[in-house]
Parts: structure tokens; C-alpha cells; sequence
């Protein structure tokens, strides 16, 4: 069934709330394997120092990688030397992901706190990473660093075979995030319905409906 189907057939129900947060996370757990699905990709916005006292939003696209439905964590993979380590690092980890799928009109945002992990949590998830995704760590430059060239950096040198591709495993990061709270929102034709969850320490969800 579709992201839109299930939820209206969840809206169809006596008491829609005592399913959303099931529903919901079974539908994060579906974008966290496979790349059809409209939660697959997401927004991860963190926050970033700009001068002395000032901050700014940032935002990028990053992957789903897995889903944790009992714990409610959600991981995406990154390059240690990346500018959101640095962020999130500065912001104690606070993010919020966003999803959307625009032929639904169905929005998620989840926010919580990120941790960067460099284990064995993290060997296993470099051990999934497909060989012609590991090209993204074997970069000899830090990502971002500016490149004054009429053409873009040629990454040519990146694609080696299975043995050499483990270079890589020194930059790479599994980033997993402990949600504490989600917004839904659904821009139904007839009238938007919106909800927010919120989970505490002791596993206990609070659900309600919001004014869309």
C-alpha cells in the first residue's frame, strides 16, 4: 500500500491517533530499505556557526540508512570530515529531518539528537556500503574545500577495486538519531490534517492532533 493510501485509510478510522506513530514509523522503516519509497532520502538541518555570535540553519540531502522501530532512532552515513560533524559537535546534536513527498503533499519532520558513531556499529554498517558508494570517502581532499578550477574536481581516481576501497572505512561515520519528537503533516484535499508525538525516557508516547 502507499504512503497516501495507508494514511487515509488510518484517517478513515474511529481513532486515527492510536495508530499514527505505528504507521508512521513502519513507513520510515520501509524508506530505510528501498530507494522508491518517498521517505528514502530526506533534509538533515543542523546548525551552523557563521562568526563569533552568529548561527545560521543548514541544511542538506542525505540517505535513510536504517530504522530502529522499538529504540525510535533513525541513521544516515557521513564523512567524518564533513561540516556536519563539525555542527553537530557545536550544537550538542540537535537535527531535524524533514521528508516530503510532493504528489502526496504529506510531510514528516522528526527532531532529536544526533550522535557520530566510529564502532562496531559503524564497521558494520561500512561492511554494507556498496563499492562504487565507498568512492564518496576516498576523497584525499576534505568535502567542501573550495577548488579554483574552470572544471569541477575530477573523482575519477576514487573508483578502485573491493581492498582498496577499505581506505575509506577512516572517514567514514554512522550518524544515528534518538527521535523525541515528530510533527506529521497532510495537506488532504478537504482539509489538512496535522500531528505531533513526542517520546520521553520511559518509552511512553504522547500523541495529539495540532491545528493545521
Amino acid at each position: 500500500m502507499g504512503l497516501q493510501a495507508a494514511f487515509d485509510l488510518l484517517l478513515s478510522s474511529e481513532a486515527p491517533l492510536d495508530g499514527m506513530d505505528g504507521l508512521i514509523w513502519q513507513s520510515l522503516a520501509a524508506g530505510a530499505t528501498g530507494n522508491k519509497h518517498p521517505w528514502s532520502i530526506g533534509c538533515l538541518m543542523t546548525i551552523r556557526k557563521t562568526g563569533d555570535d552568529s548561527f545560521c540553519p543548514s541544511g542538506r540531502t542525505v540517505v535513510l540508512r536504517r530504522c530502529d522501530l522499538v529504540a525510535r532512532t533513525v541513521d544516515f552515513y557521513t564523512d567524518v570530515r564533513s561540516a556536519k560533524v563539525n555542527e553537530l559537535e557545536l550544537s550538542g546534536g540537535a537535527v531535524c529531518w524533514l521528508f516530503y513527498e510532493p504528489s502526496t503533499k504529506i510531510q514528516l519532520r522528526l527532531q532529536g539528537i544526533a550522535t557520530v558513531l566510529n564502532d562496531k556499529r559503524a564497521d558494520a554498517a561500512w561492511e554494507s556500503v556498496a563499492l562504487q558508494s565507498r568512492s564518496a570517502y576516498l576523497s584525499g581532499d576534505t568535502p567542501g574545500k573550495q577548488v579554483l578550477s574552470l572544471q569541477p574536481p575530477c573523482t575519477a581516481d576514487r573508483f578502485v577495486g573491493q581492498s582498496e576501497s577499505e581506505a575509506g572505512r577512516e572517514n567514514f561515520r554512522l550518524v544515528r538519531t534518538q527521535i523525541q519528537s515528530v510533527d506529521w503533516l497532510y495537506l488532504r484535499q478537504g482539509g489538512h490534517v496535522r500531528a505531533s508525538l513526542a517520546y520521553d525516557g520511559k518509552e511512553s508516547t504522547e500523541v495529539s492532533w495540532l491545528v493545521p
